[in-house]
């Protein structure tokens, strides 16, 4: 299975990388027959996997209308590029004036079917986060700039490194890397997480950042250098201004679904994001209910560690005790992730007939859940016992019999003393 998986995940990221060097090529190719190719950039995200040799997910395109003039800006140019694509494509424009090209119908490409691929085109802008509410999470001004003023808005240095449209008419091995902050490449090199202005302006400006810093160092192993640590760390109550929604999306994203998350839940503690979001999920009850559903199907490690960590959201293993919880490691921690995820849930919905025992013992009130509780005990002690569920009911009823014959002894004793 895990050969399976591998050559899946080696043929998808074969098909990202020849759909983004196809698609690059062509928009070189639409740029220079328009002669804008020297002011239409591909920037951020593209250029930074590419350097590390990660497959390229997303092509974000910006054009510098500043320069070009003449009404030339993100809407002219995805019209144009439009015209050259012979499928059907469909066009939006966000609230950024962002313009967003989706292809609806085959488009095969240098031998890549691009169908269902998004094209998004972006003016060169410069923003601000005042607003009538404050700074929090979206800009409240946006102005067309220079593609120099825009390097600088973006939160970290590794992402204002861009490629020119009209040098990547041999693909991206052959273009030119502009960094414009002159600092960029030796911090993508160096795996340091730095920022183009004062960190506690980009985390001020939108607070989500935090939790993006996060993912780069989970996916990517950059370090988060003193002064960042430091921002971070001062910053992260402002997570609470973003909407919950947004904090939630990327937690689960770039977080929680990542092979790295018991390590990033570990980094956020030191940062003190855990704390904020713990505040959150008690002030937020819509939060803590996502974030419940989101964990149904997570690691055991995981809901361990975030419960451990002070995240006391409603999790599958909230009815076990601190105690409970230790074994439960104990327990799992030498198994395989699918049998640690089995045990969970038969702890969960121990496997025997708890109506057959109620009725047997003639249980009432509280009584009745205890014969759960019972064979949670006997297996997280015994740990075998959940995979044999007869042995595992004899247990339970030896139990029974002992308590319930314990305490009709003490009823006993009562009468005998008061009589």
């Amino acid at each position: 299975m895990k050969v399976i998986n591998k050559l899946a995940r080696s043929f998808i990221a074969d098909n990202e990388i020849a759909r983004a060097d196809a698609l690059m090529r062509f928009l070189s190719r639409v740029s220079i027959k328009l002669g804008v190719g020297k002011h239409v950039y591909v920037v951020g995200g593209a250029v930074r996997n590419f350097i590390l040799k990660k497959p390229i997910k997303d092509i974000d395109v910006v054009i510098d209308s500043i320069a070009l003039g003449r009404g030339r800006d993100s809407d002219w140019f995805a019209k144009q590029v439009m015209k050259n694509i012979p499928a059907k494509t469909t066009l939006t424009t966000n609230q950024y004036d962002v313009a967003i090209i989706t292809v609806k119908s085959d488009w095969f490409l240098d031998d890549v079917n691009l169908k269902g691929e998004v094209i998004e085109i972006a003016n060169a802008r410069k923003e601000s986060y005042g607003g009538g509410g404050g700074k929090g999470y979206k800009p409240s001004d946006i102005e067309p700039a220079t593609i120099e003023v825009d390097t600088i808005r973006r939160e970290f240095t590794f992402n204002t490194l861009l490629w020119r449209l009209m040098d990547l008419t041999k693909g991206p091995e052959k273009a030119e890397i502009i960094d414009l902050t002159g600092c960029g490449l030796r911090d993508l090199n160096n795996r340091e997480m730095r920022c183009p202005k004062d960190p506690d302006v980009v985390f001020s400006d939108d607070p989500t950042r935090i939790l993006r810093a996060i993912k780069f160092v989970a996916k990517y192993g950059f370090t988060i250098p003193p002064d960042l640590f430091k921002s971070i760390q001062k910053n992260a109550h402002l997570m609470k201004r973003a909407p919950w929604e947004a904090i939630a999306k990327l937690l689960v994203k770039n977080v929680l679904e990542e092979p790295t998350a018991r390590k990033s839940l570990k980094l956020m503690k030191k940062l003190g994001i855990l704390d904020v979001l713990a505040e959150m999920v008690q002030e937020q009850k819509p939060f803590a209910s996502y974030l419940s559903k989101q964990l149904r199907n997570k690691e055991v490690q995981i809901l361990l560690d975030l419960m451990d960590l002070g995240l006391k959201v409603k999790s599958p293993i909230s009815f076990l005790d601190k105690k409970q919880q230790l074994r439960l490691r104990q327990l799992t921690v030498p198994m395989p992730t699918e049998d640690a995820t089995e045990f969970l849930e038969l702890l969960i919905k121990p496997p025997i007939n708890s109506k057959g025992l109620i009725d047997e013992f003639n249980l009432q009130g509280r009584d009745r859940g205890s014969v759960v509780s019972i064979a949670r005990s006997l297996m997280l002690e015994r740990p075998e016992l959940a995979h044999n569920p007869k042995r595992l009911l004899n247990e339970v009823r030896g139990v029974l019999k002992a308590t319930l014959g314990k305490r009709a002894m003490v009823s006993a004793l009562k009468l005998f003393k008061n009589g």
